[in-house]
């Protein structure tokens, strides 16, 4: 370690999220907080924590130009239009990558609670965007959060496009990628990922949950009672 290196060094410390010290934030039906805000990592990651009720439908089809996520907890229902969609089970991950249009919805009896990983880090910015706009009297409709995606590389998917691959399907799937198994393939599902795991953290609700983080995904863990 050089001089430089050392001075520089000693201006970082390592971040240590507490749930009980970071209060949950409403968004319409959503909770969330930020769990790493991208202080941290220079933007090269930011963290969010968010809750998606039973029987929520989720936001639209969009995609992601710049930054992946991640997901864990709960039976989560993932879904590509003109594919089959894909049931998230405890253990499980999904990849879903950049630019590939999707959305995901909680059709379930449990809450589903996210960890959502963006990288590059500044998609964060977002929900403190909508909480800006909330704070200054903003009406949030589908048009205004559809913009507002946009400013951080987030697509919304047209109706027209969404009626299209619904009606039509992809042409690359043709020849290959009609069941769910196939289709678990091709997203790149991995059963039983070893990936970091932060136990009992306390969630929303009175349950415990094992928190299987992961990184443009989707992962369920096991609620334990």
């Amino acid at each position: 370690m050089d001089s430089q290196h050392e001075a520089y060094a000693s201006t970082l410390k390592i971040n240590h999220f507490k749930p009980e010290n970071v209060p949950w934030r409403r968004l319409g039906q959503y909770l969330w907080r930020p769990i790493e805000d991208g202080s941290n990592t220079q933007y090269r990651l930011s963290v969010i924590e968010s809750l998606l009720p039973p029987q929520s439908d989720g936001p639209v089809f969009h995609f992601h130009e710049m930054h992946d996520e991640g997901f864990y907890k709960g039976k989560v229902r993932f879904h590509v239009p003109g594919r089959p969609s894909v049931d998230v089970l405890a253990g499980e991950m999904v990849t879903v990558p950049v630019r590939l249009p999707h959305k995901f919805s909680n059709p379930f009896d449990e809450e589903a609670v996210f960890i959502n990983t963006a990288t590059p880090g500044f998609f964060i910015r977002y929900f403190e965007h909508l909480e800006n706009m909330i704070g200054e009297g903003a009406v949030l409709t589908p048009e205004i959060n559809a913009q507002s995606l946009r400013r951080f590389a987030t697509i919304p998917l047209s109706a027209e496009d969404t009626a299209r691959l619904e009606t039509n399907g992809w042409a690359s799937d043709s020849n290959g990628i009609k069941d769910k198994k196939q289709l678990s393939s091709a997203l790149q599902v991995e059963a039983d990922a070893p990936v970091g795991l932060l136990n009992g953290v306390n969630g929303p609700s009175s349950k415990r949950v094992k928190h299987s983080v992961v990184h443009e995904v989707a992962a369920a863990v096991e609620v334990i009672e």
